[in-house]
C-alpha cells in the first residue's frame, strides 16, 4: 500500500509461482521449455498494480512497482497485460519489462494477455 499522509494511494501485489505452477498454461507463443520451468524461488508474479484516480500519471505507479519488487529474492518477475490495453503494455515496457508472448488462460471466455518478464537484481 501506498499513502499520501493517511490517505491510501494505490497497491501492488504478487506471489512467488511455486514449482509446477500452472501460470504458464495458455501460452501461445514456443518458447524453450526451460524458460517457464518454476523452481517455487525463480519468479515472482506481479499480480495488480492500481492507484486511485487524484494519483495517476504522478509516478505513484511507478513507485509501488519499485518498492514491491525491490526487495524480491527472484530471478524475474512476470505479469499479464490484457492486450486490449496498449498503453499499460507500453507503459511496462518503458519500466523495462518484457514480452515473453502471448498467452490466453485456459479459462471460458478468458482474455488474450502479453505475458511479460523483468529480471531482478539480486535482493541483499
Amino acid at each position: 500500500m501506498g499513502y499520501d499522509g493517511d490517505q491510501p494511494v494505490g497497491y501492488a501485489y504478487g506471489a512467488p509461482l511455486p514449482q509446477g505452477s500452472r501460470w504458464w498454461g495458455g501460452l501461445l507463443t514456443d518458447v524453450p521449455a526451460d524458460v517457464t520451468a518454476e523452481t517455487g524461488t525463480r519468479t515472482y508474479a506481479l499480480s495488480e498494480l492500481m492507484v486511485r484516480e487524484p494519483w495517476r500519471k504522478t509516478g505513484v505507479a511507478r513507485q509501488l512497482h519499485s518498492a514491491l519488487l525491490a526487495t524480491r529474492r527472484e530471478e524475474r518477475a512476470t505479469l499479464l497485460v490484457d492486450q486490449t490495453h496498449p498503453k499499460v503494455h507500453a507503459l511496462y515496457r518503458s519500466w523495462g519489462w518484457t514480452t515473453l508472448g502471448d498467452l490466453r488462460p485456459r479459462l471460458a471466455d478468458a482474455p488474450l494477455f502479453h505475458a511479460m518478464l523483468l529480471g531482478l537484481p539480486v535482493a541483499l
